[in-house]
């Protein structure tokens, strides 16, 4: 969940198998912090991770860290839930503008279609 106080905002991140590691590379590489947290459950779910992601320094870290993940591999996307549940794709925007999107996040999904191994 996203919230503001004291110029400290969270957001709710869900990678999977094959986008984790990179994803948290990423966001180590801009300084970002960020909490995991294990979620349990009964019956068959998608093997998502999530990451509490910590924003300290203003949206626009978050966003050059996002493009930047995004663009290095074909396979991988950034999809943004706003608010308000409108599905954003995060490509083909500045960092400006994904910093806005961003800003108005409900959650978004780091996704890697391909393992690391498939593609450089």
């Amino acid at each position: 969940m996203s919230h503001q106080g004291d110029s400290v905002a969270t957001l709710r991140a869900t990678t999977f198998r094959d986008s984790h590691r990179s994803f948290l590379k990423a966001l180590e590489a801009n300084s970002i912090k960020y909490n995991q947290h294990v979620q349990l459950g009964a019956g068959p779910q998608a093997a998502g991770l999530t990451i509490e992601i910590i924003i300290t320094g203003g949206w626009g870290v978050l966003a050059v860290a996002c493009l930047a993940w995004a663009h290095a591999r074909k396979s991988r996307k950034i999809n943004v839930t706003t608010k308000d549940n409108q599905v954003v794709w995060l490509e083909g925007y500045s960092a400006d503008e994904a910093a806005k999107i961003l800003e108005s996040a409900r959650q978004i999904a780091a996704i890697d279609t391909k393992p690391e191994e498939d593609e450089t």
